[in-house]
């Protein structure tokens, strides 16, 4: 079986989450001998393709050229992001005049035109943000959401859905799972993600720089954010520092050796570096807000952020905890690529 894994155009410029995602699923499925290949938006599709495989949902002007005209089964991975929270903050006007699908358009539009990505097309530009993903929708034969509270959140937002719906929880790379050396001491905050409004990573800095926390922050400048990072590193103290995106044997070693992961984000649809985190001996924080409320429930701990006093107190006392006790091995296996990637072809069959 040939199957193509079509993203975002940014997909490596702007890595992310479901970079992590598509190239996982690439590397698992090729594990089990199949064909597989990575299109970026734009690009041309091979020819021989049993399978088309998208992933986001929130950009489908990327994608409907594609779902319009192949020929054989389509799959859709929804990472369907909710970026209300964030942008009731960044734009409190506009949001309040347009709401939460007329500023994705607004958004699209603005990124296309400062040249980060792609134009979307004049039928987009027609018909908006809203029309166009119930479209893709309709053009879906099976939906894969990573929860159940993803699925949900669709729901309300589009209707009634026509296609098939499965549920597939992210998978944990190999090399996470593997056996490592525990450092002899843990110490400090770690905070990965790409630096914007949605990962809420200046409330942490500020806070940790108030409490005398030792806080890394790993992670690039979103580029249609640079503001937002320029305030991060103004608001940080002597205890904060700051890292560029990193990855492999690295990022491993920044987890191996940091103490407690803190998630502060408005909104996650997995956070799949928490599983992360998790494996490689961490305790795990995260704010208690959809989809994380599922996602991270087995590894993780919940905070209320939106209340300081008491998620600060927590936050104090989980860096006095030991991290010692580490998650059951069955429960990490049970998330491998290797495991998940049985449940997509499934899908694909």
């Amino acid at each position: 079986m040939h199957i193509v894994l079509l993203a975002r155009k940014t997909l490596y410029t702007q890595p992310g989450g479901d970079t992590v995602q598509v190239e996982e699923t690439a590397s698992a499925l090729r594990r089990c001998g199949h064909e597989a290949s990575i299109v970026l938006a734009g690009d041309a599709l091979p020819r021989k393709a049993n399978v088309l495989h998208g992933f986001n949902l929130g950009r489908p002007a990327d994608l409907l050229p594609y779902f319009r005209s192949f020929k054989g089964k389509k799959i859709l991975s929804s990472i369907y992001v909710d970026y209300s929270l964030a942008d009731q903050q960044r734009f409190p006007v506009l949001y309040s005049l347009v709401g939460k699908h007329g500023l994705e358009y607004v958004k699209t539009i603005a990124r296309a035109l400062n040249g980060s990505d792609r134009f979307p097309g004049a039928q987009y530009m027609a018909v908006g943000q809203k029309s166009q993903v119930r479209t893709l929708l309709r053009l879906t034969d099976l939906l894969i959401t990573s929860s159940k509270s993803e699925k949900e959140r669709i729901q309300d937002d589009f209707g009634s859905l026509s296609c098939r719906v499965k549920t597939v929880p992210l998978g944990i790379g190999a090399s996470f799972l593997e056996p490592y050396e525990e450092a002899k001491e843990r110490k400090g905050l770690l905070l990965l993600g790409r630096l914007e409004w949605l990962k809420n990573q200046k409330t942490i800095i500020t806070w940790a720089t108030a409490n005398n926390w030792p806080l890394t922050v790993v992670g690039d400048a979103n580029t249609n954010q640079r503001k937002y990072y320029d305030d991060c590193l103004a608001q940080a103290g002597p205890t904060v520092t700051f890292l560029p995106y990193t990855a492999g044997d690295e990022l491993k070693q920044l987890l191996r050796t940091h103490h407690t992961l803190l998630i502060p984000s408005h909104f996650e649809t997995f956070s799949l570096v928490g599983w992360e985190a998790a494996a490689q001996g961490m305790q795990v924080l995260y704010n208690d807000v959809a989809d994380m409320n599922e996602t991270l429930a087995p590894i993780g701990t919940a905070l209320q952020l939106k209340n300081q006093a008491e998620a600060q107190e927590s936050i104090d006392a989980a860096l006095q905890e030991n991290v010692g006790q580490k998650k059951s091995h069955d429960l990490l296996e049970s998330r491998s690529w290797d495991t998940i990637i049985l449940a997509l072809l499934e899908a694909y069959a």
